[in-house]
């Protein structure tokens, strides 16, 4: 229907149309008016002052009414409509006022044809939100209309015709499918939402690490998994909800970092950072893995601030002590693989490239395992200098007649054979690179000779290139791996001697050392683990206050926390820590304690009743305080005081001290 701005409503001067006489087509004359002005002598009809009264009246009420409307009239079912139902005709309007329906509908008449037989039979048929696909402006469009067919009968009840009276539901029809299939998707979005969080659930419920999420303003916590009770060893309940009650799990040495690490990742950026806690649960110290990164909503901020824990002490232990693989092999792998880092960081340090960088160091950790092969052969007793020289040399490709190698038989002894077989291999890289086995016509001499040296045997071994000098020849400007090989290691490790000479026309070595007998690196027997440091609150003694049970008071949170952890290394059981002197003083009247760690500020109220009180006890206590020594404090002999800052740990020292007076 035409809405009520609709200008087919209005004549010309502005006055509203009466009904029946609203525009429908560019001719501006409104269907009650097209259907008085229609030839209908044409059509079996015939002029409209002979038709029968009922059908004239049927036409008259239908021209006048706002629904789309149409008479189907006589067994031909011509179409005589209103005005809504032109609208629906679209360009098939005008031609379609009386037209047999069959003709201007063909593409509905499977659907309607049935339709008007059962009417022709006395039926009147209701139809909901029914689709038509109607051939409408080039296109075949389905349309949703709620429509009823009625039969129209004479004076004497035959039915010579049919009305059918209808509205476009299609928008409602479209609004409503779209509904459906949103309701449908959000039904299907939250249950496998609902399925995602179950397994989410789950999967955090049997993960051995941390599932965390914090807002991101409030750093409170929001969700901690079943995980947090083993690795932090406190309930999650009572130690994860506020930031401060979990940062105070967190050793001082490390709580800025990681609070700071937390507050970082608002900035949107995924972050990895280590930390150590004192786990109440056995007093242990442990070495946590954080990863943190953000959460966004819609509009991309940071609303939250998730990430997973993990204990990773053993994995620290690991890496700190790999070379403790087997048993077997007497924890020989920690020194080699020692020997290799140190490499490694050298090598980086000459490298002009990363392709540089891998040749140098592959060459160099061939050497090593070159040498590890024939000490492996030889049983670790040593290793014949002529077969070091000939396998070094030959790994660069120096043949027999570009390299002259003299000397007597000599046994070199496992460690400085690693020693002398990398700095050769450095001498050899360097002449491949840059000296006479660069060159077609350059030589290498290799001579090696042994002499007394006292209670020792010493070997001089000799290196000598010569080729054609180069008019381009500079000394280098900084020590080389090489150089420093030659000129630092063997007089550090060998207690020998060593030169580098680098000339136009070749470089020159010599080095002396004395054939002592010392252990290969694989020889070294590997220490035991040490354990987790907990950095200012480990006192590394548990036994220091093992037995004792202190009061703690102080009113600062993390000061506090960090107290009772280094009281706890020293094996001590902690009453508190207390914020108030009036709720210590209670703990003390009330209860078993041996000695005190208190934060006062002394003489004053409930502050002095307490200190009176462990007096009166003859506790040993220390007092900790801002007040410079000018202060009258009243200690006694059994008290220590400290000038804030006190570490934690100096604190647990100082009390450990007055207690092992006491009791001796």
């Amino acid at each position: 229907m035409a809405s009520q701005t609709d200008p087919s409503l209005y004549r010309t001067d502005g006055q509203r149309r009466a009904p029946g006489t609203r525009v429908n087509d560019r001719s501006g004359i409104g269907m009650a008016d097209r259907i008085r002005q229609h030839d209908w002598t044409a059509c079996p009809l015939g002029p409209q002052a002979v038709w029968p009264p009922h059908l004239q009246a049927t036409v008259d009420l239908m021209a006048a009414h706002g629904f789309p409307m149409i008479v189907l009239w006589g067994t031909d079912l011509l179409q005589i409509y209103n005005d809504g139902y032109a609208e629906i005709m679209a360009e098939k309007h005008p031609a379609g006022l009386g037209q047999p329906t069959a003709e201007c509908w063909p593409e509905v008449w499977h659907i309607n044809g049935p339709i008007y037989d059962r009417v022709w039979q006395g039926e009147t048929l209701v139809f909901s939100d029914k689709c038509y696909p109607l051939h409408r402006r080039g296109a075949l469009q389905d349309v949703w209309f709620t429509i009823t067919y009625s039969p129209l009968r004479d004076g004497h009840g035959d039915i010579e015709g049919v009305l059918v009276t209808m509205f476009d539901t299609t928008a409602e029809h479209v609004a409503r499918v779209e509904r459906e299939r949103s309701e449908a998707e959000l039904r299907l979005s939250n249950e496998r939402l609902r399925l995602n969080e179950e397994r989410f659930r789950q999967f955090a419920a049997a993960s051995s690490d941390v599932l965390w999420i914090r807002d991101a303003d409030t750093l409170a916590a929001e969700l901690q998994s079943t995980a947090f009770d083993a690795v932090y060893g406190i309930a999650a309940d009572e130690a994860a909800c506020e930031l401060r009650e979990w940062a105070a799990r967190v050793v001082p040495d490390d709580r800025d970092a990681a609070i700071s690490t937390l507050r970082d990742v608002r900035d949107g950026t995924r972050r990895v950072h280590e930390f150590r806690v004192l786990r109440p649960s056995d007093g242990q110290f442990r070495w946590i893995r954080d990863t943190v990164f953000p959460l966004f909503d819609a509009q991309g901020r940071v609303t939250r601030i998730a990430g997973i824990s993990s204990d990773v002490t053993d994995e620290r232990r690991w890496t700190e002590h790999q070379s403790v693989l087997v048993a077997e092999l007497q924890h020989r792998v920690r020194n080699i693989m020692a020997t290799i880092g140190s490499i490694t960081l050298r090598t980086r340090e000459s490298a002009t490239s990363v392709e540089d960088y891998a040749q140098r160091l592959s060459g160099r950790v061939m050497s090593l395992a070159r040498t590890q092969a024939l000490l492996t052969r030889a049983a670790n007793v040593g290793i014949d200098l002529r077969t070091l020289l000939t396998d070094e040399l030959g790994s660069h490709a120096a043949t027999e007649s570009r390299v002259a190698l003299r000397g007597p038989s000599t046994v070199v002894p496992p460690k400085a054979a690693e020693v002398l077989s990398l700095a050769i291999h450095e001498l050899a890289s360097n002449a491949v690179r840059h000296g006479a086995l660069r060159e077609p016509s350059g030589r290498v001499d290799v001579t090696w000779s042994l002499r007394e040296g006292g209670p020792e045997r010493w070997l001089d071994v000799r290196w000598r290139e010569t080729h054609a000098p180069r008019d381009d020849w500079q000394q280098p400007r900084r020590r080389g791996f090489g150089m420093a090989l030659v000129e630092e290691r063997i007089p550090y490790e060998l207690d020998g001697e060593g030169h580098l000479r680098m000339n136009p026309d070749g470089t020159e070595a010599h080095i002396s050392f004395p054939l002592r007998q010392r252990d290969s690196i694989l020889q070294t027997d590997a220490p035991s683990s040490a354990g987790v440091g907990g950095g200012s609150v480990d006192l590394g003694d548990a036994a220091l206050l093992a037995g004792c049970r202190v009061l703690v008071v102080e009113d600062d949170f993390y000061l506090a926390h960090d107290t009772a952890a280094a009281l706890r290394s020293a094996g001590a059981e902690v009453d508190g820590p207390h914020s108030s002197a009036a709720t210590a003083l209670h703990a003390l009247c009330t209860g078993h304690v041996d000695a005190a760690v208190v934060d006062l500020n002394l003489g004053r109220g409930a502050e002095a009743s307490l200190v009176k009180a462990l007096q009166a006890a003859g506790l040993p206590y220390v007092v900790v305080t801002g007040y410079d020594d000018t202060v009258e404090s009243g200690m006694q002999a059994a008290c220590v005081r400290l000038q804030k800052p006190a570490a934690a740990a100096s604190t647990a020292r100082a009390l450990a001290g007055l207690v092992r007076q006491r009791r001796h």
